[in-house]
């Protein structure tokens, strides 16, 4: 276990957020790094910037293999769909856009379909609908 992954598990995820930056900025981060700044930045409901480590993550894991892209996979999207949520209250177009995200990032990726019922549901959440 990552001295980050410890902090997230005790729900110190400034703390995660803190560490996982430092190795980040190092440049001695590995693609689990990323994964365990983005799980806190998502805890932090900071799902933009989580997305973007998630992507991140997934990018070098192309080249140096390490993670189990399933849960990755899995928690890049939860991370996608709940920023759209949040955003579609002001942002219809920019929720949709994010959503998007997900098929680039993970063309192959497990949750195409609900990415696309997602984009459904927040061009729901129209004012006046």
């Amino acid at each position: 276990m990552t001295f980050a992954k410890k902090h997230i598990e005790d729900g110190e995820y400034d703390d995660a957020v803190r560490i996982t930056t430092e190795e980040i900025d190092a440049g001695t981060a590995a693609p689990e790094t990323f994964v365990d700044r983005a799980t806190a930045l998502d805890l932090l409901t900071r799902h933009e910037a989580a997305a973007d480590d998630f992507e991140r993550a997934l990018e070098l894991d192309r080249t140096r293999p390490e993670l189990v892209r399933e849960e990755v996979d899995d928690a890049y999207f939860s991370a996608l769909a709940s920023g759209a949520e949040k955003l579609a209250e002001r942002s219809v177009e920019g929720a949709v856009a994010m959503l998007e995200r997900y098929a680039r990032c993970l063309p192959d990726g497990r949750h195409l379909a609900e990415a696309e019922e997602w984009k459904l549901r927040v061009r729901r959440k129209r004012p006046g609908n």
